[in-house]
């Protein structure tokens, strides 16, 4: 016989308490519950986290001011930024252009945009270009009132006793005339065209290339620059005919200003090496002598192609406004390697100042004109 145990009603399990969040009747979550309880845990995301500071990452890769990227950089940066999967985020600023990380991603986003510069970096030192918006406006304005001019000129108003003769007697470029004193011709002669054909060519061609130049250096260096290039440009002219003997040279017209902006142009590569400017870079020794032979050359194909039309074309004023623009050029792209681009020196406040001071020395040089040339015309 087996001895008999007593008999005792098995335990029941413990009783599971309620799960907050549902459970199926085995005691694990349903997936519906799951999702649930994830929504509402709070996570630490860096692109939404408005908490945590963003700082601009321009000052800490070159010492741009904060907000003052182009939008070209900001877009480089970002995409630089995308590739390498570091989150950031691009907002516009009323001066520019900011680029911004989380405070844990500043390091490595800036260590990616200065490898990304020093595995991209030219051999050659350039002046960065800024942005082509509003440069093109002040040249067409420049460019209407040029043509306005013309018709000023080339219409006889008796009532103002101005008759086209007179304008053409005290500001054409007589070489002789220059040599013996009365330098304004050399400005005046800038202003004065021939024939509608001949300002209309001198206004769409001369426009193309300021607002080229413009683009680089402020439109307001642009014509300061070209105007200069085409008074000296005339003054070369004048004493070259005159050691040559020929007889008296006389001419008029805008073109030799668009030569002496092409020649600032070319000057602008030269100086640099190749052409555009780059932002944070210094100029290293000899980089005028590197690269000025292709700018020079084009600068003198110009000549050839479009300098050398038409039978009353002078050829020495588009030679020589081309030669003394190729040396205004490469002194303003020296200057600007060496002091950043010409349109933000004084804090932007120079570029106007040097668009003001162009069209005082064309309006001064028809005051002296007018002065010491026209009561002789009068007579």
């Amino acid at each position: 016989m087996r001895p008999l145990r007593p008999f005792a009603r098995p335990l029941r399990p413990a009783r599971r308490t309620a799960n907050p969040l549902g459970s199926s009747p085995e005691g694990i979550p349903t997936p519906k519950a799951a999702l649930a309880a994830a929504d509402s845990r709070p996570e630490a995301d860096p692109l939404q986290d408005s908490r945590a500071p963003w700082p601009d990452l321009a000052p800490l890769v070159d010492g741009t001011p904060p907000g003052r990227l182009s939008q070209k950089q900001a877009k480089l940066w970002s995409l630089v930024l995308r590739a390498r999967l570091v989150p950031h985020r691009v907002r516009s600023m009323p001066g520019g252009y900011t680029i911004q990380a989380p405070a844990r991603f500043a390091k490595q986003a800036v260590d990616e945009i200065l490898l990304y510069h020093k595995e991209n970096i030219s051999p050659h030192p350039s002046i960065p270009l800024p942005e082509g918006q509003e440069r093109a406006r002040p040249t067409v304005a420049a460019m209407l009132g040029l043509c306005a001019f013309f018709v000023l000129t080339q219409k006889p108003w008796p009532l103002l006793d101005s008759y086209p003769q007179y304008w053409h007697s005290v500001g054409v470029a007589d070489a002789a005339s220059m040599l013996s004193g009365q330098l304004w011709r050399a400005a005046t002669a800038l202003t004065l065209h021939a024939d509608p054909a001949h300002v209309a060519s001198n206004a769409v061609v001369g426009g193309a290339f300021l607002i080229l130049l413009a683009r680089r250096v402020g439109s307001g260096t642009a014509w300061l620059l070209a105007v200069l290039a085409g008074v000296l440009g005339n003054l070369l002219n004048a004493v070259v005919h005159t050691l040559l003997g020929g007889p008296g040279h006389l001419s008029v017209g805008f073109s030799t200003a668009v030569f002496g902006a092409a020649g600032v142009l070319a000057g602008l590569k030269a100086a640099s090496g190749e052409g555009d400017f780059r932002a944070g870079m210094t100029a290293t020794h000899g980089a005028f002598g590197r690269g000025w032979l292709l700018p020079v050359a084009a600068g003198l194909a110009l000549v050839a192609s479009l300098g050398t039309a038409g039978e009353n074309t002078d050829i020495g004023a588009h030679v020589f406004g081309l030669l003394a623009g190729l040396g205004l050029g490469g002194l303003a792209g020296w200057l600007a390697l060496h002091h950043g681009r010409p349109d933000e020196w004084a804090g932007g406040r120079l570029n106007p100042a040097c668009g003001a001071l162009s069209l005082l020395l064309l309006a001064s040089a028809w005051i002296w004109g007018w002065l010491c040339g026209w009561p002789a015309s009068l007579l």
